[in-house]
């Protein structure tokens, strides 16, 4: 049986170029079948048009359908195992070089329509449009480290989450192996598209890296600075620890007191408390004691919990953390993964969509203006 979407070998006329013996093709929408004995597949853009853009993507030997599903595949798992999984699973045969680079282009078309909203937008010194209205609007930011050309380098991560007028949450990512600027400049431009401008709440929740404040500082003005305090706690638990011993009954005590003044809103009597530490003479106390009267006097205005709470927002970055596990480390930091920036960035914007919902609708709309673009990308490499 043949399902809607087959190039299956026939008697009849062919497209594209002579295959050996007696074997011809007929293109039919969907995935194909190669012949049987000595030719191969039929080098796309020596296709007739129209066909190109409905039994091609990006002049790569797929057809549309088959490319949504294999790029999908390419984002949940290693390639090797998603060649697998597509013969097994789809029956979709595709070669692991063939599955990399057409995950890659896909991915960094989508990041290239992303800039071209940003630049059109900045160009006319306006927000990019709005897919949502929110009444509530947080992002949340927070970074992970990942093996690119032959060195580490931090991935950016960078959450929104809105609420629309009808009380349903929506939640989507960004990733960027980039400058603190170009991330900066691409989590407003996805904020604004989720409802940044619109909402009458909004606030920006980090670990209190001084990179992520002067992001927030830089474009999100109106929103409300928020101090993940879990990571305050952290902080809290670390100098305990040198004072006191890992473990110990006077950590935990001493720890849980000063936690609950901070969650209560209490930061100047916590300070108080933390600078009445003795370090006896000890070098790593004084050390623990110092990063953490610090690390309290800088954040102290983004630690007012209570009234956080009270209108209803986060006062951890626990989801842009999860995010960071589940969309960067799950696929990129398995045991032997080296990557290269530009096939790390693209593949990454792809998990994004896949893993937000977005992914059938950004796919389905354009595999033609794909190719264009495609073909547009090789002849400049060509004229350079």
């Amino acid at each position: 049986m043949i399902r809607p979407g087959h190039c299956v070998r026939t008697a009849g006329d062919r497209c594209g170029t002579k295959a050996r013996g007696a074997a011809r093709w007929s293109v039919r929408p969907g995935r194909s079948t190669w012949p049987e004995r000595g030719g191969g597949a039929t080098p796309v853009g020596r296709l007739f048009p129209p066909l190109d853009n409905t039994t091609s993507v990006a002049n790569y030997p797929v057809t549309p359908q088959a490319a949504q599903t294999a790029v999908e595949e390419a984002a949940e798992r290693p390639y090797e195992r998603a060649v697998k999984h597509l013969a097994g699973q789809h029956g979709i045969r595709l070669g692991k070089e063939l599955l990399e680079n057409l995950s890659k282009t896909v991915g960094t078309y989508w990041l290239q329509q992303d800039q071209q909203r940003l630049t059109a937008a900045q160009a006319e010194h306006a927000a990019p449009a709005e897919r949502l209205a929110a009444e509530q609007c947080v992002i949340l930011g927070d970074g992970v480290m990942v093996h690119t050309e032959g060195d580490w380098h931090e991935a950016r991560v960078g959450t929104v989450r809105s609420r629309g007028p009808d009380g349903m949450v929506h939640k989507s990512s960004i990733v960027r192996l980039a400058d603190v600027q170009a991330f900066g400049e691409d989590l407003w431009r996805h904020a604004c598209e989720w409802g940044y401008r619109s909402a009458g709440q909004v606030a920006f929740v980090a670990d209190g890296g001084h990179w992520l404040w002067g992001v927030a500082a830089r474009h999100f003005q109106r929103a409300l600075l928020i101090t993940d305090f879990w990571h305050v706690c952290e902080n809290v638990c670390a100098c305990a620890k040198v004072f006191w011993g890992e473990g110990t009954a006077e950590t935990q005590q001493w720890s849980q007191a000063i936690c609950d003044r901070l969650r209560a809103g209490q930061v100047s009597e916590a300070l108080r408390q933390v600078e009445a530490l003795n370090p006896r003479s000890s070098p790593a106390r004084r050390e623990a004691k110092h990063a953490l009267v610090t690390y309290l006097r800088n954040n102290q205005e983004r630690m007012d919990y209570p009234r956080y709470e009270s209108l209803g927002l986060p006062i951890g970055s626990g989801e842009v953390e999860a995010q960071c596990k589940s969309l960067v480390q799950a696929r990129c930091k398995q045991a032997g993964m080296r990557w290269s920036r530009d096939g790390a960035e693209s593949l990454l914007r792809v998990r994004c969509a896949v893993q937000d919902g977005r992914y059938e609708q950004e796919f389905g709309h354009w595999p033609g203006n794909l190719s264009a673009w495609q073909a547009h990308r090789k002849w400049l490499d060509r004229a350079a």
